[in-house]
């Protein structure tokens, strides 16, 4: 049992600087792609594609353009449980080497998916997808184990 709790108790500042980072690169990815919206969003200004009322909604933005405003939606769906379950980890310190390694998958999955997204290979995003929920869903059950194995009130 000692061998198992070191999952949990083994370097702990690097643990949690290692879950904070990964919390940094899930936004810096969102970053990222409001730039890329930014991006194509004023080139197709200029190009006379788009005019600035089209943006009181974007319902009427052409396609090419959209996708880049669903992929900056996307980063507040699923990521908002990630930063979620990570920050109540640590808050509670119950977050294991288990966590570090299932966040830094996520992540992984997170800018396959973006990337796959932009490029609208749908089928493929979509396995995408799946596998970077089925990392969440395997954190979320590490963080109950870990909340009633471990927390304390």
């Amino acid at each position: 049992m000692d061998t198992l709790a070191l999952i949990w108790t083994f370097a702990p500042d690097i643990k949690v600087k290692l879950l904070l980072l990964a919390l940094a690169a899930q936004m810096a990815l969102t970053i990222r792609v409001y730039l890329q919206m930014s991006k194509v969003r004023v080139a197709a200004a200029k190009a006379g594609r788009v005019t600035t009322d089209m943006y009181k909604s974007t319902d009427n933005e052409p396609e090419d353009l959209r996708v880049y405003t669903r992929a900056v939606a996307n980063q507040f769906e699923l990521p908002v449980m990630f930063y979620a379950i990570v920050i109540a980890g640590i808050a509670a310190s119950i977050s294991s080497w288990i966590t570090v390694v299932l966040a830094w998958l996520f992540i992984v999955f997170r800018v396959l998916h973006i990337n796959e997204m932009l490029a609208t290979n749908v089928l493929k995003r979509r396995k995408i997808f799946i596998r970077g929920m089925q990392v969440f869903l395997i954190m979320l059950l590490e963080f109950v184990i870990s909340t009633l194995l471990f927390a304390q009130a």
